[in-house]
């Protein structure tokens, strides 16, 4: 598709319009689409130009969109008249409901934007939103003119390292965090519709109480995922034809290269300028060099290959070379010559029990085996290295590795129990060492206790049920988790004893579970927002406000009832099942009612005329 001056591609999706194929191509300043092979738009809508959209049932067969949108120059307050609508070819349902979702949540910024802004479809907010996006794209071209490599690759996770949450309006880092979770949280997104893009609130008073949702996606957006330590397994899938494929993605180079370096230095002297990448691959699957080892069968072994026979000399030439082993700061738990004493060589003759056969196919494996184990353990092993180095001097290391072998080896309970010195408490007058204790127990007369002075403190001990050994820890205080799992279990073999098909009579379908878990996010949201707009001072615009999240009241109320009609037509063992949900229900449909006599007393108290005295 051609671009407009300043225009960036954000999204294309592969979608179907007027019984169509096309491409639908999202961009900083439009939504586009063009029939297959074209590169004009057939259908075009700016964003200053959008109006509502629509979307598919989940049910439906079809991931489909719908777009409202009016003519440029027309007026705020104009119908939409144009009225496309896009399928997505993508068979895979999910995936496409997950790319939709993406359209979705950009023409749910541009409202939120245009709303917080105040100019409806204005020329001045379309401006404003320009501007905006024009300087995105100059910080853009900035970081690639520096020559930040991480910006395309790298820069994915740490983008939310440095955002402002919270800050009003919006900036661009934390509106992009916002459609990350969004995209993942699939009931936050629900409600997230039902209540922004329905304009019952606005984008900052919906997120003003889950900073901490985006704090979280944040700091989750920067962690870097490590390196797995899984063995490369090259394993080809059946084609329905009989051969073999193959699939080598960038992730899968990658590890190759890291576990065959020979094979690395071979990519870069012979690809491109020799040999394709494509060809290089077929050629590496094919060779001796990787299929060596695998099986005891000549034919399995795979081709002689000029490039990897190399690669063969290579690494045989490397893993027989014992020099490359570091033992300077190797622990003697793991030094095997330590053992050589225990095994004196008798007789003459030859030892062949411990050495490698040269023409054994299963060596090259083993030596892969212990090359892949030095991998995984070599960032541990250097970092230990590294602070060795750093904290001590060379002389001190060979003690400090003696010092661990000391602290594997050594077992706490042979050595010789040495008791706990402690100073025995000399009190002149004892009486008053109990007074506190006596005030404090309501079991003990206080008047025979502070007149017999002569009294035995073992005797007033056991009386008090004081345990002064402090130093003993409070094995029996209990913990509150414990209890409350085995209450919870009590109950639940008790109600399994009584009646044992009761939890499968009342087992709820999970489309039920979800309806009514969905009714009553709804409902507390809309209420939360409705007790703060009454608390506060009133005003026009809060009023307004609050007319309107009253009035979607009767959307709740109707999924509710939707949800008991659904309850009562499934089958389930229980007969009362609709019964049941509606008990589920009730709380939230009393607190609706709540909510609706509390803004209607609101409303008279502010119409009612003060009397004139």
């Amino acid at each position: 598709m051609i671009l407009l001056p300043g225009e960036t591609v954000k999204y294309t999706s592969e979608a179907v319009s007027n019984k169509e194929d096309g491409v639908l191509y999202f961009t900083t300043k439009r939504l586009a689409w063009c029939k297959a092979g074209s590169e004009t738009p057939a259908v075009e809508i700016l964003h200053e130009n959008f109006r509502i959209q629509q979307v598919s049932k989940a049910e439906a067969k079809k991931v489909m969109l719908r777009i409202y949108a009016v003519t440029s120059g027309s007026p705020p307050d104009a119908q939409p008249t144009v009225k496309p609508t896009f399928t997505w070819k993508t068979t895979d349902k999910d995936a496409a409901i997950a790319d939709r979702e993406k359209y979705v949540n950009e023409f749910s910024i541009i409202t939120n934007r245009r709303a917080q802004q105040g100019g409806g479809a204005g020329q001045q907010g379309a401006q404003q939103q320009q501007q905006q996006q024009q300087q995105q794209q100059n910080v853009q071209q900035q970081q690639q003119q520096r020559g930040t490599s991480e910006t395309t690759a790298g820069d994915d996770k740490n983008r939310f390292g440095g955002v402002k949450i919270g800050a009003v309006p919006a900036s661009a880092e934390e509106i992009k965090l916002r459609e990350e979770v969004l995209s993942k949280n699939v009931e936050l997104g629900k409600v997230h519709k039902s209540l922004v893009i329905s304009g019952l609130i606005s984008e900052d008073e919906f997120w003003s109480t889950r900073k901490h949702i985006l704090e979280t996606q944040a700091i989750q957006s920067q962690l870097r995922k490590g390196e797995t330590s899984a063995w490369l397994d090259l394993t080809p899938s059946t084609q329905e034809s009989g051969n073999f494929k193959y699939t080598i993605t960038p992730n899968i180079a990658r590890r190759i290269f890291k576990e065959f370096p020979q094979v690395k230095r071979a990519y870069v002297d012979n690809v491109p300028h020799k040999v394709s990448e494509k060809m290089f691959w077929k050629r590496f699957v094919a060779s001796q060099f990787l299929n060596r080892g695998r099986s005891s069968d000549s034919s399995a072994r795979g081709t002689r290959d000029s490039i990897f026979d190399k690669c063969t000399q290579e690494e045989d030439a490397i893993f027989g070379d014992s020099t490359r082993f570091d033992f300077a700061f190797l622990s003697r738990l793991l030094d095997l010559t330590r053992t050589e004493e225990d095994s004196i060589e008798t007789g003459n003759a030859p030892d062949f029990t411990m050495r490698a056969q040269p023409r054994d196919n299963k060596l090259s494996l083993i030596r892969r085996f212990n090359h892949h184990s030095e991998l995984v353990l070599q960032s541990v092993l250097n970092s230990k290295r590294k602070l060795l180095s750093a904290t001590a001097p060379s002389a001190s290391n060979h003690r400090v590795v003696d010092r661990e072998l000391e602290e594997a080896t050594t077992l706490g309970d042979l050595h010789e129990h040495v008791p706990e010195k402690r100073v025995k408490l000399n009190i002149q007058d004892r009486s008053r060492y109990f007074t506190s204790l006596m005030k404090e127990s309501g079991s003990v007369d206080r008047e025979g206790a502070r007149g017999d002075r002569k009294a035995d403190p073992e005797l007033v001990r056991a009386a008090l049920h004081v345990n002064f050994d402090i130093a003993r820890p409070l094995s029996n205080s209990g913990d509150t988790q414990t209890t409350m799992v085995n209450m919870l279990s009590a109950v639940h073999k008790l109600a399994v004893q009584n009646r044992p098909n009761r939890i499968e009579e009342l087992r709820i379908p999970e489309e039920i579970t979800t309806a009514v878990a969905e009714c009553h996010g709804a409902g507390t949201e809309m209420l939360r927002h409705l007790w703060a707009l009454l608390r506060l001072p009133p005003t026009i615009e809060r009023r307004q406000k609050a007319e309107k999240i009253v009035g979607a009241f009767s959307g709740v109320e109707q999924r509710i009832r939707e949800t008991i009609i659904r309850a009562n037509a499934v089958e389930s063992k229980n007969a009362a099942l609709g019964a049941i949900v509606e008990k589920m229900l009730q709380p939230i449909a009393d607190s609706l009612e709540s909510g609706k006599t509390a803004f209607s007393s609101r409303m008279r108290v502010e119409t009612t005329p003060l009397a004139v005295s």
